[in-house]
């Protein structure tokens, strides 16, 4: 599931800056929507594998389009908040989604899961036919060119459709240099996202982003395990165990955006810079720095206090839990933040190489996470996670002394 999850965004990504937000959007919400209610139906396992591998194709693709779609209409200076905000949905799914599908599970039964995705989704598709705007600016512009096709929304084509309730369209203003709108269109090509993973400093900042990643999902993924067997917890409370994870993580996103977007202000005032010369990755890790490296003291105390030996209060463990949820959703947010600001004209692919790296390594951290508690024991397991969120300091080290050297040379 997480390696389709990973390699569908590659394709919509690059549909997205080319064809436009809009007409992925719904290509992905109508994957989505059909294979919920077809997994809501079927009853054979392998079926549920094939269809949960479709549905979260569908799924997948909208993260990239959500950090495009803000990338599109932010200035860069606004970008730490609204990116933070955008990055909520794809964060706190792992620590929600067990909360709500063990409750809808226990009194509903497991196919009441794929009812309510089928439901929740087609809620929120309906308004985006109806009401969302075309954003990709290869499309639109600055918003100054109306949209044609189904780039345009049923409220735009209802508006242009009656000369006197037409929106007057006013260039917007922005401090980075102007994307020209209508440029010729380039054939979607899902490999350009390769060509990134090996661009410096971007391919540092991607595998950086994809080790703390894994990270986070490594616990996600042993918490349930750990919770039942130390405590002793059922499927309902092991759920709601995951809130201190959510209340972390929303916690996070809602801080860090602002203190991000107030240190890229100060930078720049002080600086007084051209865009062209700014150092926007000194801007960004000069806060998502301190944090990397205070990040492993939370995942060494859960490591060190999680055998069942002697095990410690459940207060102290989600205390933990929580702060590693904090730490992780900082830094995991502040390279995507910094990803976007570097390559703001193709935000969906860049986001989609994003996707492709964190869920390839999620997906390898969640199938090794349990085998290696078997055999090396809890303390050992996350001693060792502990270790990889503090090798990425030396990775983040580097793009902030040699970043813009690194862009300068292309």
């Amino acid at each position: 599931m997480q390696i389709c999850q990973g390699l569908a965004p590659t394709l919509t990504g690059s549909f997205a800056d080319q064809a436009g937000r809009r007409p992925a959007y719904i290509l992905c919400f109508l994957i989505y929507i059909i294979s919920s209610i077809a997994l809501a139906l079927q009853h054979s396992y392998p079926a549920l594998l094939v269809l949960r591998a479709i549905q979260s194709s569908g799924s997948s693709g909208t993260v990239a389009l959500a950090s495009a779609v803000a990338a599109d209409v932010i200035t860069s200076a606004e970008r730490g908040t609204y990116m933070s905000i955008t990055s909520l949905g794809n964060i706190l799914a792992p620590s929600l989604g067990p909360i709500l599908g063990g409750v809808l599970s226990e009194y509903l039964g497991w196919q009441s899961i794929f009812w309510f995705l089928a439901m929740s989704s087609t809620i929120f598709f309906i308004p985006l036919v109806l009401f969302f705007p075309e954003t990709c600016r290869t499309i639109v512009g600055d918003g100054s060119i109306p949209a044609s096709g189904w780039n345009r929304s049923i409220l735009n084509w209802w508006m242009f459709k009656r000369p006197h309730r037409r929106p007057v369209l006013i260039p917007s203003v922005s401090t980075e240099p102007a994307i020209q709108a209508q440029l010729p269109k380039r054939m979607i090509n899902p490999l350009s996202t390769l060509y990134l993973l090996f661009h410096l400093p971007t391919g540092l900042i991607l595998l950086s982003n994809g080790l703390i990643f894994a990270s986070y999902y490594a616990i996600t993924a042993g918490l349930p395990s750990q919770l039942r067997s130390i405590y002793g917890l059922s499927d309902l409370n092991i759920g709601l165990s995951f809130i201190p994870m959510g209340a972390g993580t929303l916690l996070s996103a809602t801080f860090n955006g602002i203190i991000v977007d107030w240190n890229y202000r100060r930078m720049v005032a002080k600086d007084r810079q051209d865009i062209e010369d700014f150092e926007v990755e000194k801007a960004r890790l000069g806060v998502g720095g301190p944090v990397t490296l205070l990040a492993p003291i939370p995942i060494l105390l859960y490591a060190l206090t999680a055998p069942a030996t002697n095990p410690p209060p459940l207060a102290l463990t989600l205390t933990l839990i929580f702060t590693i949820s904090f730490a992780l959703t900082a830094i995991y947010n502040i390279l995507n933040i910094l990803l976007v600001d570097l390559h703001y004209t193709r935000p969906a692919i860049i986001m989609a190489t994003n996707n492709l790296v964190r869920c390839f390594l999620g997906a390898a951290a969640t199938a090794l996470v349990h085998p290696c508690i078997q055999r090396w024991g809890v303390t050992a397991t996350y001693c060792g996670v502990a270790i990889v969120v503090l090798s990425v300091v030396p990775l983040l080290w580097m793009v902030w002394k040699w970043g813009l050297e690194w862009r300068k040379r292309g």
